[in-house]
C-alpha cells in the first residue's frame, strides 16, 4: 500500500494541498472531521473502486504531513481513525465483495524489482546447478 499511495501522492499532490489550504482555519487544528467530507464526496456517486480508496489513503497521507508541519502529530493518528472509519462503515460491504486487503494486493500487484532480480538469479543458478550435475553425470 505504501508504494501505492506514494505514487497516488506524487500525482495529486497540488490538488491536496489545495483542498486542505482551502479548509477554514478552524478545521486545520484537531478536528479532523473533514477528512470524513472528503470520504463522502469522493463516494458520493456511488462508485467504489482500489484508486479511490487508495486516493482516499494518500489524502489522509497529505492531511498527516501537513498536520505535521503544523505541529499537530497529535492529529496524526485521528486522521488515520476518520478514514479506518469511513471505510469500515460506508465502504464495508464493498470490501468484503472485493477480498479485503487481498484484493487490494492483487488489484495493484506492484512490483517488487528486489524480488524479481531475486527470482532471475535463482533461476539462473538452478539452470548452472543442473548444467554441472550432467557435466558430471557424463
Amino acid at each position: 500500500m505504501k508504494q501505492v499511495v506514494d505514487d497516488v501522492l506524487v500525482k495529486h499532490r497540488y490538488t491536496f494541498n489545495g483542498i486542505i489550504d482551502k479548509l477554514p482555519s478552524d478545521d486545520r487544528g484537531d478536528n479532523v472531521r473533514f477528512v470524513s467530507a472528503v470520504a463522502d464526496s469522493l463516494f458520493a456517486d456511488g462508485i467504489t473502486n482500489w484508486g479511490r480508496i487508495a486516493t482516499l489513503v494518500a489524502f489522509g497521507a497529505a492531511v498527516c504531513d501537513y498536520l505535521k508541519d503544523k505541529g499537530g502529530e497529535n492529529c496524526v493518528e485521528l486522521v488515520g481513525d476518520e478514514i479506518s472509519v469511513c471505510l469500515l462503515t460506508d465502504q464495508k460491504d464493498w470490501l468484503i465483495k472485493n477480498n479485503s486487503w487481498e484484493g487490494f494486493v492483487e488489484f495493484f500487484q506492484v512490483a517488487d524489482p528486489e524480488s524479481t532480480l531475486r527470482n532471475i538469479l535463482m533461476i539462473i543458478a538452478g539452470v548452472a546447478g543442473f548444467g554441472a550435475t550432467l557435466t558430471l553425470l557424463f
